[in-house]
């Protein structure tokens, strides 16, 4: 019984959830479950359109003005390459004002910080060293997730940070 007991703890602080933050709604789960298959298993056109669509659907808002006060943490489930998406934000006054995303693989390893990946994917036109910052530039300036625009030879990248921001809100309680 004792060590069921400490299974059981392990699964809990294990689950990926901030401590105090509201258990994620299981429909709204399965709806992030089902995009980021979409993302990981269609080109990138019926990514776009899938994105856009399901999350109208489900009323989830790209704006994140009306986010409480708070830090954010969302995880993706690893993709098909080993890697966890993983993003950090930080809400103050209604306004994103901080934000750290980076694709982590299953042996610990960052995606940015990793210069042999950086100098394969250079050959697309950029790396995650690039791109990331991009994208984290882009929503702490504009405060939507629908106006990030791709970096070229990232394109997959923005769909997985837009899914990840979308985990944290839902870990929140608030999608």
């Amino acid at each position: 019984m004792k060590n069921y007991l400490v299974l059981l703890f392990v699964c809990f602080i294990g689950s990926g959830y901030p401590s105090g933050a509201a258990t994620p709604d299981p429909e709204k789960l399965a709806v992030l479950e089902k995009i980021h298959w979409i993302i990981e298993r269609s080109d990138m056109n019926i990514v776009r359109s899938a994105f856009k669509e399901i999350c109208d659907e489900n009323h989830f808002s790209m704006l994140l003005s009306g986010l409480k006060d708070g830090i954010y943490k969302g995880t993706s489930p690893v993709d098909d390459y080993g890697y966890r998406h993983e993003v950090t934000f930080e809400m103050k006054g209604g306004k994103m004002i901080s934000v750290d995303y980076d694709e982590i693989h299953t042996d610990g390893h960052a995606k940015q910080h990793n210069e042999d990946y950086g100098k394969e994917m250079l050959q697309s036109g950029t790396t995650p060293a690039i791109a990331y910052p991009s994208y984290e530039s882009q929503l702490l300036k504009k405060q939507d997730l629908g106006q990030i625009d791709a970096v070229t030879g990232a394109s997959y990248s923005q769909y997985r940070f837009k899914l990840a921001v979308l985990y944290a809100i839902l870990n929140s309680g608030q999608l």
